[in-house]
This record gives structure tokens, sequence and C-alpha cells, in this order.
């Protein structure tokens, strides 16, 4: 039996012109976008047309001339708009980055098709997507392959970095989703023989440069013991407005401190992604209908075990994202950059080194 680890660049073209625009047309599951496609990008989609990817023993998706149609005339929907200068370099870039996030994938012990990689990546990359990302798509998908390339903070298990009063503080880094806003992230866990804290988690990505980009703390762990809580609270000892939880300010500084042991100096702590705000709005309106298709099959429920455990875990998917989009914008935007002007007050050999908005949207740093 062939196992397939990579795609071949045909193959992602096809897959893009088959099924990629198509789901993203449709805004099932994210926004939509216009392809703009110059005569190259026209050209390759029938040269693919005539000459098919073909492996024997796997099923391809050719490309038909409704496709291609299909590209040009639903390329002046109202919506966010990319041009793609160069088509080659941009289904070159895409298959790379698909095949080096296999490897990701496989180091990290995650099993992934490679045909199912390609359709979620070329579906949900654009979500990453700043406003500068934007004009150049091309260079926006140069730096995605650099960030899933580096391997400088990559760990297979969990590895002690130092200690938080009496407790030891150990750090893990794993693999993100593709609708995630990084490729990896961060955890650190201080615990001992009776206690445990998961601090939220660091989203973050490191260009060629060894320039390492923040997108988000999140909260995604659920141990939280209360006797390490109190001592994190001692971080607001000073601070006239502590705004942001001690957590998501312990976890910044032990980031940082990792950062500084690979010699990382130079942070950008970018603004918002211009398709996050629409992604959940549709989020939360098909975390709604899949709730309400649950409840409509109450009947079943005494016979279905599959049935009311699936429930459960939607009515919690549903309490954190149903109308969230206005908080989860906030959390993304406005508590992240308390957080870094939080993180200067604590640790005064970081600098901020830019006015944001006048420079640029983004917050850069520079670790002393």
């Amino acid at each position: 039996m062939v196992v397939l680890k990579s795609v071949e660049l045909r193959e992602m073209v096809e897959l893009f012109a088959q099924c990629t625009i198509y789901e993203i047309k449709s805004e099932e599951e994210v926004p939509n976008i216009n392809f703009i496609f110059g005569k190259d990008g026209f050209e390759l989609f029938e040269d693919v047309m005539n000459n098919p990817h073909v492996l024997k023993g796997f099923w391809s998706p050719n490309i038909d001339q409704k496709d291609i149609d299909f590209i040009h005339n639903r390329s002046n929907d109202d919506c966010l708009t990319l041009s793609i200068n160069d088509s080659n370099l941009f289904f070159k870039y895409l298959t790379d980055i698909n095949n080096s996030l296999i490897e990701l994938y496989d180091y990290y012990g995650v099993d992934s098709s490679p045909r199912y990689s390609a359709m979620n990546l070329m579906r949900r990359i654009w979500l990453r997507m700043g406003v500068v990302d934007t004009q150049n798509v091309e260079e926006f998908l140069n730096k995605q392959l650099q960030f899933v390339n580096n391997r400088t903070l990559d760990t297979r298990s969990p590895v002690k970095v130092g200690t938080f009063y009496d407790y030891d503080v150990f750090m893990n880094t794993m693999v993100n989703r593709t609708y995630d806003e990084t490729t990896r992230l961060m955890t650190f866990t201080i615990m001992n023989d009776k206690d445990e804290y998961v601090l939220p988690s660091i989203l973050y990505d490191i260009d060629d440069n060894g320039t390492c980009y923040i997108y988000g703390v999140q909260n995604k762990g659920t141990v939280k013991s209360k006797a390490i809580e109190r001592k994190l609270y001692k971080l607001n000892k000073g601070i006239e407005n502590p705004n942001v939880h001690p957590g998501k300010v312990c976890a910044i500084m032990l980031f940082i401190q990792e950062l500084r042991k690979k010699g990382i100096t130079k942070v950008v702590v970018p603004g918002i992604q211009v398709l996050s705000y629409r992604y959940h709005e549709l989020l939360s309106r098909n975390v709604e209908k899949e709730l309400e298709n649950i409840i409509g099959k109450i009947a079943d429920w005494p016979n279905r075990k599959s049935l009311r455990e699936r429930y459960n875990y939607m009515k919690e998917w549903y309490d954190k994202v149903y109308e969230k989009q206005d908080f989860i914008s906030f959390l993304k935007t406005e508590e992240l950059f308390n957080l870094i002007n939080r993180l200067t007050e604590q640790d005064p050999s970081i600098e901020i080194t830019n006015e944001l908005n006048l420079q640029g949207d983004s917050i850069n740093l520079k670790i002393q």
C-alpha cells in the first residue's frame, strides 16, 4: 500500500479549482474571498485541465471548463480581493507549505493525509492575513512557509525551564490547526506534587530573520490551582491598573525568557487579521445550527449516548463562541496590546520601538 507524504503542484491546482474555490465562495466555514488571476493563472488552469495530475490507485479531482469559468465569474463578489501576481509561484508556495506542514505534523505525532491537509490549508490560510499581507499575497505565503519550517523552539515533550516560587515550570510546544492564528503554540505549566496550573498559551511564529511574531495569548488549559493563582496575583503588586490577568502576564514573561535563550531579540505583535471578525460570525452561525440540529433529535437521546456526548461538547463550544465575535476581536487586539504594554512595565529591558498606528498597525519590541 502506497502511503503519501506530499502533494504535487498540479494536484494542488486541481484541488483549488475543483474544491477550495467553491468552499470559500459558499461561506460555509470561512469568509468569501475574490482571487484575481492574470493570464498566467488561467493558462495554468487550462494546462492542468488538459494534462491532469495522475497517480495510480488514487482519485484525481480533474478540472473542467466550468471550474475555470467559476473562478473567473465569481471574482467580483463584494468581499476581500486578493490579486495573484505570479500564479505558478502562488501554487508553489501553497504546495511547499502543505508538504512542510505534513512533516511538522509528523514531528508532533499528528496524523494527517496530504490531500486533506491541502484542502484545509487552502481554505483557511487566508484567515492569518493582516492588512499589509492582502497587498502582496506571494510575500504573505513566503512568510508562512518560513514559519512552518522554523524549528527554533520546537520540542516533542515538556521541558523544565525554571521555577516559580517553590513550583517547577515546564514548557511544551505544539502544532496548531489550520484555522488557528499561527502554526505553533507554546504552553507553560506551573506545578509540584500537589498543585498544577496551566498558563494561557502563546500563539507564535518565527521567520528566517529570527523575528518572532506573537498573534495571541489564549486560555486553552482548564487546570487552575487556586494556590498557584494566588501566587500569580503577586505579579500585580505595584501595578496601578492591572487590566490583564496575571496568568497571561506570567505566560508572556516566560515566553520572552525562552526567546532570550535562543538569542531572539526582535518581536512583532501584529494588528488584527482582516478576516477574523467575519470568520467568527460564521462560526457563531454554524455552532447555533449544529446545536439546534442535536436538540431536534432529543427523542433519540435515551438510546444514543454519542448524541448526548455530542450535545455536551457542542453546548460548551456554543457558550464559548456564539455571538462572541466582538469579545474575541477585543482579546486579539486591545487586550493583547494591553498585555504587551504591561510586559514592558514588568520588564524594563523590553522596549517598544514604534508608535502604534503611526508606524503600522503592529507593536514592535526589542529585547535587551
